[in-house]
């Protein structure tokens, strides 16, 4: 049911006597005018309808959600504690040893990917615990302009992550790329072997990161290497594999890319690489990232993406709480209704028995 018009009054002369001088003048620039609207008067039955429809409609795609999600394939390895050939823990061999210390898993992680892939694409993501990338000074240790291909303009990386120094003294060279976050690379790297045929599988790694990053955020400068040094803790895996066959080479790595998206939570993931897998595989894991200092844990996840995303049970808990909500406060609605409409009866009926008994007496 709709109450309408909602009109504005009528003009007001400004000349007139009666226009009071602490009132503003009737014009656009100070008055705001009512134009012609009509309000909805809602019912009882009109908000209980709208509670059932919308439930109605929230708790099947809910369901939906759920169902897709539960048929994602995902599978997590936890390698935190993995043992070395040597009987003891990687993580204890990288933390008494030197900096530049790797270890490879003694442990084999047996991946298999059920038939129910859609087309065997899998992504392959690592994933680190109680790790705070949305930190402040973290977040902020790093040149934009550095990044944009402007080596020679450096902003916001602070000592020791900008200039670099050799026992003391100052080279006059600016690490590229400067700050705590490229310097705190994730250096672990995996491999795939396919266990019928012993065959290494090749890993995707191109457009595993946005494609604005890629174009405009990320821009390749040439490496200077008398103005310009790598970061620290890439430094030692340089001297140590010449071949370099995991530290980036340019900015524009898109494994370095996704490092450097801070995450907003202390667990996250990030994409590591793509691959077309069907079948059993074996996985072999080079270790070298340190997590033991803060109390860290590293994992990697094999993951099926669909229609929907990757798998999530967020979104259809969430449509199919709110569609539960809905239902409940219909019924609730449904419930008030009834008792106050039971009074009002009452009440009319009281009335009518007074009025009643009044004529008789007259």
């Amino acid at each position: 049911m709709f109450k309408c018009p909602c009109m504005k009054g009528p003009p007001r002369d400004e000349n007139s006597d009666e226009a009071h001088l602490h009132q503003p003048r009737d014009y656009k620039l100070y008055q705001q005018d009512l134009n012609p609207c009509c309000v909805l008067v809602l019912t009882t039955q009109k908000v209980v309808a709208l509670f059932i429809v919308t439930g109605l409609i929230l708790l099947p795609v809910g369901i939906a959600l759920l169902f897709s999600s539960s048929t994602i394939y995902e599978q997590d390895f936890d390698y935190t504690d993995c043992w070395a050939p040597s009987g003891k823990l990687c993580k204890d061999i990288i933390k008494e040893g030197p900096e530049g210390t790797e270890c490879t898993c003694d442990d084999k992680y047996d991946v298999d990917i059920p038939e129910s892939v859609v087309n065997g694409d899998i992504k392959i993501l690592y994933g680190i615990k109680n790790y705070y990338q949305n930190h402040r000074l973290y977040r902020l240790s790093q040149s934009f302009e550095q990044l944009l291909g402007h080596t020679e303009v450096v902003s916001a990386c602070d000592f020791p992550y900008k200039d670099e120094e050799v026992n003391g003294v100052a080279t006059g060279k600016t690490y590229y790329p400067c700050g705590m976050m490229a310097n705190s690379y994730f250096t672990d790297t995996f491999t795939l072997t396919k266990k019928s045929t012993g065959e290494v599988l090749p890993l995707i790694s191109q457009n595993i990161s946005w494609s604005g990053d890629r174009d405009i955020k990320f821009k390749h400068a040439e490496f200077n290497s008398e103005k310009s040094a790598w970061p620290p803790l890439w430094q030692q895996w340089i001297d140590k594999d010449p071949a370099n066959t995991f530290i980036p080479t340019t900015v524009q790595d898109e494994r370095f890319i996704n490092w450097m998206n801070p995450a907003a939570f202390p667990k996250f993931t990030k994409l590591y690489a793509k691959a077309v897998m069907e079948g059993k595989y074996t996985l072999t894991i080079n270790y070298r990232y340190k997590v033991t200092d803060f109390g860290g844990q590293k994992f990697v996840r094999f993951s099926e993406t669909s229609w929907m995303g990757g798998r999530s049970l967020f979104l259809g808990i969430s449509y199919v709480m709110c569609g539960i909500a809905c239902l409940g406060a219909a019924i609730f609605f449904t419930i008030i209704s009834q008792q106050t409409r039971k009074k009002r009866h009452e009440r009319k009926e009281l009335i009518d028995r007074q009025l009643a008994v009044g004529h008789t007496t007259v």
